[in-house]
């Protein structure tokens, strides 16, 4: 359309069609300041003189475009000529391309999307240099090639991974579920998924959802809408002889699974609307609706994770950077504990986190998200899994609440009011005090007799008598007051309530001094302990096993352990639940924790010939050097949080990763004494 910009079309295209639209819902889609956007409607204005046409404000504060209704009905047809996605914007295209690529079986031409989107060569030239950067922190490939064209190689699980990451990026999740559930939605949205999958298949899915029983299934509508885009991929990829293929151990063992049979009912759904999945593609989806705790969730004894013991650490990590003790809050450490059950089967897949209020998280608990991130950084590496701010968003929720709930106990005081003038009386007191003092809560009234067992009863903190009573010098929250409650009255009770808060305050304080008392000669010691003990090996093993072997002999030889096959069976439990590489490094770490250990050990070891290790999902990975830490079961925290910034160097530092592939025994035990000797902020 002459006369104005793409971005200008884009703009009025959606005042037109949408039936309200503020200036604050085209700052989000476009994502450019208001003032710019004013800009642009005054040049859409000028434009729209040949037509006698205006855009304006209605008394909603809606953007409309006002005149003659044929006119706007002209206006509309001459858009609507204009294909959606030639209107959308540079980042949103660059979604869109890198969804296709991960979907596509072939290789496609630049020039392809140079005409689909109604661009130069160029700019898509620039859009694949951004795909490229982006493909490799999901572990995979944008392969460039003149004669044969455009496409994204890796691992089928990895590449599944990242589109969902793709789709709920494109738009914030409760527009993607607006179109889900075909309530109004933005039509970039339908763009979206009728160019990945096709609108023939996209209507499909919603059909086949709506008329399947999954009350089965715990689904909130995250997990609902990841199953419909897995469901749409399945069908897209059956279409194209491009299946997901899972190892067949897993395959059987799932199937084996009595819980299993609830896909069939799904199953027997897809068939009758013609969609044969092979039976890869049904557990993958089966995993998703049941939280793939099959996966994680055996009843033999063999995890190598403790959830309490993580939770705790966490907790008491954040207690002291925050100096509030909440250590002891159960709920708190029952509601993390099965939190990061699901989190960590999530992460060792390779899955993304959702968590829709991050942005907002972030910016309204900004000193608490960063204690949480820092403390969690440290806990989540020594498991070799790099923590996302969506659940560093997840956790610092969790950790107000507990604040909120402390307090909550704290600020609200129980009352007891002994009055022996009547019950009527003891009421009129009652609704004073609790006009009064806010700080008081539950107020229970008795009678005289039985006094020394309220007295001694820790549940009030403060008693109230409206006669005079002798008690012990020591009695402290016993106070004589008037049923009436008279000045003198008042300034009492605020006197014991605002000695109370700052005894609690202080008891807070030495609980958290205790906790962080200055870091013991033992402590030191231990660190030098691991220093000098650091163990620098080339190998010739070609196994786990007998990679395994090797280490444990030379801690053995160190005399740290008396046991080896104790250690070795720790070691290669932990290797069995994959998730030991730090992908794209070609290092991977090997970690357990033992009480039988002396002292802990931190080791490197690497071998002449590349061992296949696993990695995030089910991908492999060759590895050629290994480093080992072994911690005891009880470690202090210090040792705790040397070990922990071991472990982020280890997934954040590609100094050190290079290092430890490259370096002699003296370099690498420089670089752990500066990694000891950092106790300030992670950064």
């Amino acid at each position: 359309m002459e006369g104005i910009t793409t971005r200008q079309q884009f703009t009025l295209n959606k005042i037109l069609n949408e039936e309200t639209i503020s200036l604050d819902d085209l700052h989000k889609q476009l994502e450019i300041s208001e003032r710019t956007i004013l800009r642009e409607i005054s040049s859409i204005n000028k434009f729209l003189r040949k037509y006698h046409l205006s855009i304006y404000y209605d008394n909603n504060s809606s953007l409309i475009v006002s005149g003659n209704k044929e006119k706007i009905q002209e206006l509309k047809e001459s858009l609507s000529s204009v294909p959606l996605q030639w209107l959308i914007n540079r980042e949103q295209r660059q979604i869109i391309i890198a969804c296709e690529l991960l979907v596509n079986k072939e290789p496609v031409k630049a020039s392809y999307y140079s005409n689909k989107f109604n661009v130069v060569l160029g700019s898509i030239s620039l859009d694949l240099d951004g795909i490229a950067k982006w493909a490799v922190s999901k572990k995979l490939c944008l392969i460039r090639n003149r004669n044969i064209g455009i496409i994204i190689e890796g691992s089928e699980w990895n590449k599944r991974n990242a589109l969902i990451d793709l789709i709920f990026k494109y738009r914030p999740y409760e527009e993607l579920l607006a179109f889900l559930y075909e309530q109004k939605f933005d039509q970039n949205i339908k763009l979206l998924f009728n160019m990945i999958f096709g609108e023939n298949i996209t209507d499909l899915g919603r059909k086949i959802l709506a008329s399947v029983d999954l009350s089965q299934f715990d689904l909130n509508d995250i997990k609902y809408l990841k199953l419909f885009i897995q469901m749409l991929l399945a069908i897209k990829k059956e279409e194209n002889k491009d299946e997901i293929h899972l190892p067949d151990k897993l395959k059987k063992d799932t199937m084996m699974l009595r819980d299993y049979k609830k896909i069939q009912n799904f199953n027997k759904i897809l068939k009758e609307n013609n969609v044969n999945l092979i039976e890869d593609e049904l557990i993958y989806m089966w995993f998703n609706l049941t939280d793939y705790k099959s996966l994680f969730n055996k009843d033999d004894g063999s995890s190598y994770i403790d959830y309490e013991v993580i939770s705790k650490e966490i907790i008491q990590g954040i207690s002291s950077k925050i100096n509030v003790s909440i250590e002891n809050d159960k709920q708190l450490i029952k509601d993390l504990s099965q939190h990061f059950r699901r989190t960590f089967n999530a992460l060792n897949l390779g899955l993304k986190v959702i968590n829709p209020l991050t942005n907002e998280i972030e910016q309204h608990y900004s000193e608490l998200f960063n204690v949480v991130n820092n403390v969690s950084r440290l806990v989540f590496s020594r498991y070799n899994l790099k923590i996302p701010k969506e659940e560093v968003g997840y956790i610092t929720l969790h950790i107000d609440v507990a604040l909120q709930r402390k307090q909550s106990l704290l600020k609200k005081l129980n009352v007891l009011i002994v009055c022996p003038s009547g019950i009527g009386s003891a009421r009129i007191l009652e609704s004073k005090i609790k006009f009064i003092f806010p700080d008081i809560g539950n107020i229970s009234i008795k009678a005289l007799h039985h006094i020394d067992k309220y007295i001694e009863d820790r549940e009030y903190d403060l008693i109230l008598f409206t006669v005079p009573i002798k008690l012990a010098p020591e009695i402290k929250k016993v106070i004589v007051v008037s049923p009436f409650m008279i000045k003198e009255d008042i300034e009492k009770i605020n006197e014991f309530i605002l000695n109370l808060k700052v005894t609690n305050e202080t008891n807070n304080d030495e609980l958290i001094d205790m906790q962080l008392s200055t870091v013991t000669d033992n402590e030191y010691e231990t660190a030098n302990t691991i220093i000098k003990n650091l163990q620098v090996e080339t190998t010739k093993a070609n196994t786990i096993e007998n990679l395994v072997d090797f280490v444990v002999d030379d801690i053995k030889n160190l005399g740290l352990i008396k046991d080896k096959e104790v250690l070795r069976n720790a070691i290669l439990k932990r290797e069995e639940k994959g998730n030991i590489v730090v992908q794209g490094t070609n290092v991977a770490l090997l970690h357990t924790r033992i009480q039988e250990l002396t002292v802990p050990f931190v080791g490197v070891y690497h071998v002449k010939e590349p061992i296949i290790s696993q990695g995030i999902g089910f991908s492999k990975e060759s590895v050629n050097t290994f480093l080992v830490m072994i911690a005891r079961n009880e470690e202090s925290n210090y040792i705790l949080q040397f070990l922990g910034r071991i472990s982020i160097a280890l997934i954040e530092n590609k100094e050190f990763i290079e290092n430890l592939k490259s370096s002699n025994l003296i370099d690498i035990r420089k670089q752990l004494i500066n990694i000891g000797n950092d106790e300030g902020e992670l950064k």
